[in-house]
């Protein structure tokens, strides 16, 4: 799950709040949420 919502988090497909529900619901940890929101998105 953390690989799908690295690419649609660099492809501008989710927002931060995106990533944060999915941390709380337990798809992702603590640290993949930092490490996906750590990374750059693309320009558009």
């Amino acid at each position: 799950m953390y690989n799908f919502i690295l690419n649609m988090w660099i492809l501008r497909k989710v927002d931060e709040k995106f990533v944060s529900t999915q941390c709380t619901r337990g798809r992702i940890t603590e640290q993949e949420r930092d490490m996906i929101l750590a990374t750059p998105q693309i320009t558009q």
